[in-house]
C-alpha cells in the first residue's frame, strides 16, 4: 500500500462517463483478494480507448476522475485495491475509526477498483468501519497499492 493518498486532501469521482457502461462486476459477498490490477487494468483499458462512444474522460468540468490522475502511477505499476484488499489491509494492521487517520494517516474513504453494479463501486469507509458501495460520480480518496 502506498505511504500517501493520490494529491493528499484531493478527492475524485470513480469514472462518472463510465455509468451504466462497464461490467466487471464483483459480488457482495465474493471475495476478489489479488483482483485489483486485474480490475484497474480492465478500467484504464476503456478509459484510454478513443473509439468508445462514451469517451475517456469524465463529463463533469468541476472534478476530475481517478483514471485520469492515476495514469503515470498504473504505468509504473501501481493499481488501485479492490474491496477485499482493502479489507485484508485494514485486518492486518488492525485499523479502525478510532486509529485510522491519527495513527495510520488514512483519509476517512477510499474507492476501491472493484464495481458493485454498472452503476456504482465500493468504498472502504474508515470512520465507520466498512465497504459500501457508491455512484461513480461520487467522489472519495485514492490510494494505490502494488506488488513486489
Amino acid at each position: 500500500m502506498a505511504l500517501d493518498d493520490i494529491n493528499p486532501g484531493t478527492s475524485y469521482c470513480w469514472y462518472d462517463a463510465a455509468a451504466g457502461k462497464l461490467n466487471k462486476l464483483v459480488g457482495t459477498s465474493e471475495n476478489n483478494f489479488g483482483q485489483g490490477r486485474e480490475n484497474t487494468e480492465y478500467v484504464n483499458e476503456k478509459w484510454n480507448d478513443p473509439s468508445l462512444p462514451w469517451g475517456v474522460h469524465n463529463d463533469s468540468l468541476t472534478y476530475d476522475d481517478m483514471w485520469e490522475v492515476i495514469q503515470e502511477e498504473i504505468t509504473n505499476g501501481w493499481f488501485v485495491p479492490s474491496k477485499s484488499e482493502w479489507s485484508a489491509f485494514g485486518a492486518a494492521f488492525g485499523i479502525d475509526k478510532s486509529n485510522f487517520s491519527r495513527r495510520f494517516g488514512l483519509s476517512d474513504t477510499y474507492w476501491s477498483s472493484s464495481q458493485y453494479n454498472m452503476y456504482d463501486a465500493y468504498f472502504v469507509t474508515f470512520y465507520d468501519g466498512y465497504i459500501g458501495s457508491g455512484y461513480l460520480y461520487s467522489n472519495r480518496y485514492v490510494r494505490l497499492a502494488t506488488t513486489f
